[in-house]
């Protein structure tokens, strides 16, 4: 089952390739650099950012002799950019003394809603209400459209993208453990498959997916994740899957009961 996004669009968008959207489609962000000064100043958050900061993320070790020149230049070209917003989603770029700071509606920069609802699922979850920690935790994930700035290249973004890849997979098992918790194994399984094909040797999302599967009765494919695993792990670890994996494998294979209806143990 393929879940239909349920997120709209926000202004700012960084959870996939840099977008700012207005009421007629993207708007044109200018050159490459421009946009990674953009995007330095999303990942920035609601904090300022100095010029040798920018000029660090988007230049690395090497940059132009002229490189502030061209940080004021492209904040220009942004701002520019950035006045065909209408005004409900207005965008807006404040300099001052400690720096430039990108200044949004609340809910319009994706990266700041991700973080938002996560906050807001966990503590949902906390208090006990499963059904409505998932659908928030299922509509946080739907703000992704691929790879954290998935067009910009650099040491600052590369670093940036490969550590919001870990957080975007900790979410992902935080969901599929809530959702099969409630009943809602259905909706995680193509997200985990999809995970799963990008990070085959991560135990904790076969484990999600195997019981995700059989809890919808689907044996013989939770049967196929294990031994998926299994050779994956073999052909490039040389080691098999944890023994707690194996336990469910084989409970499986007997179509013995599962651990759902309670808090599911995550491999350590």
């Amino acid at each position: 089952m393929i879940r239909t996004r349920r997120t709209a669009p926000t202004t700012v968008s960084v959870l996939g390739e840099l977008e700012v959207i207005g009421d007629h489609g993207p708007l044109p962000l200018g050159a490459p650099r421009q946009r990674a000064v953009l995007a330095a100043l999303v990942l920035n958050g609601d904090r300022p950012l100095t010029t040798q900061r920018v000029i660090t993320m988007v230049w690395g070790s090497t940059p132009p002799a002229y490189a502030v020149n061209l940080v004021h230049k492209y904040m220009s070209g942004l701002r520019r950019a950035l006045i065909d917003l209408p005004p409900h989603k207005r965008v807006d770029i404040e300099s001052g003394p400690s720096g430039y700071r990108l200044v949004a509606p609340v809910g319009q920069v994706d990266l700041a809603l991700f973080q938002t609802w996560i906050d807001a699922a966990r503590d949902l979850r906390a208090r006990g209400d499963g059904e409505r920690a998932a659908e928030l935790f299922g509509r946080a994930l739907d703000l992704w459209r691929g790879p954290l700035l998935g067009e910009l290249s650099g040491s600052a973004f590369d670093e940036e993208r490969e550590f919001m890849e870990t957080v975007r997979l900790a979410v992902l098992e935080e969901y599929a453990t809530v959702a099969i918790e409630v009943g809602r194994q259905a909706d995680v399984v193509e997200s985990l498959r999809e995970a799963l094909r990008r990070h085959p040797l991560e135990e904790n999302l076969a484990r999600l997916l195997i019981l995700a599967l059989y809890s919808e009765g689907r044996t013989a494919e939770a049967v196929r994740v294990y031994q998926r695993l299994t050779s994956h792990m073999l052909g490039e670890l040389n080691v098999p899957p944890r023994p707690e994996l194996h336990d469910l494998y084989q409970i499986i294979r007997r179509h013995g009961p599962i651990p759902t209806g309670r808090r599911l143990q995550h491999i350590p």
